[in-house]
């Protein structure tokens, strides 16, 4: 991230969920490029450790925890570990998410509530993990949710998505409200269609429906994980110091369309 100088993040410690594949390992490289001692966490151990490495090839520092968000003592374990371990965080990234495409008729009910208690839920347990110790130590930081603009308007096929994504956006606003006297501020980026390869495995399977997603966004193309970098960077540093409770869309215009047509 060339247009950020080098060290911005230098002494800070720097938390990512989902930080092995997507735009979580595109998050953890680019903060390790800008100084951050970085720890990433998820379910699967081997892209972590691809990432660990990735980092401490170019000199960085990083290190890793097998973690499931939906599991609250191991939530707490693993937050308490990086304190011991790394140091106390200074920026958390609740970046875990899981999805599936599927019409709403067809879903059940333990489908429904697994995207729920993935990206709702855990965002949940790990910001209150991060943020009572925070709170504790009479601490302040930076919690940055990944949302997505589909928590807004219908969103054909992701019901159980959508309705998590609304849940952060509100979770967001109300712990910045919460916290924010404590020096705690808590935003939430909001991609639209982003191709990454997860999301090529998932959701993005039939090419007709790929096009017609892409020729609906002004700027005519889907999001890439680095595009959500930049954003998250501001939001982390000093630049964003007085932005709290924020959703910001980064959709290439998308959610546009409907107003101008």
């Amino acid at each position: 991230m060339s247009v950020f100088r080098a060290g911005l993040f230098e002494g800070k410690v720097v938390l990512i969920t989902g930080g092995g594949t997507g735009i979580g390992r595109a998050l953890a490289l680019a903060f390790g490029a800008l100084g951050a001692t970085v720890v990433v966490a998820a379910r699967r151990e081997a892209p972590l450790l691809a990432v660990v490495e990735a980092i401490e090839e170019r000199g960085g520092r990083a290190r890793m925890y097998t973690l499931d968000v939906r599991d609250e003592a191991r939530v707490d374990e693993v937050v308490g570990l990086v304190w011991k371990e790394s140091g106390a965080v200074d920026v958390l990234v609740n970046n875990a998410g899981g999805n599936f495409v599927s019409p709403a008729v067809a879903m059940n009910a333990r489908g429904f509530k697994a995207v729920l208690d993935i990206n709702l839920v855990g965002t949940f347990l790990m910001s209150q993990a991060v943020g009572t110790r925070w709170l504790d130590e009479g601490k302040g930081g930076s919690i940055i949710n990944l949302s997505a603009t589909n928590a807004e308007g219908g969103s054909p096929l992701m019901a159980h998505s959508g309705a998590s994504k609304a849940g952060i956006n509100s979770l967001t606003q109300t712990l910045a409200v919460e916290w924010g006297g404590a020096g705690i501020r808590v935003n939430a980026v909001c991609p639209g269609p982003v191709r990454t390869e997860g999301s090529d495995e998932r959701l993005w399977t039939d090419e007709a429906l790929v096009e017609r997603v892409e020729a609906g966004i002004p700027l005519g193309r889907f999001a890439t994980p680095e595009d959500v970098v930049g954003v998250v960077m501001f939001l982390a540093s000093e630049a964003g110091a007085f932005l709290t409770g924020s959703l910001i869309a980064l959709d290439g215009g998308e959610r546009l369309r409907g107003l101008i047509f």
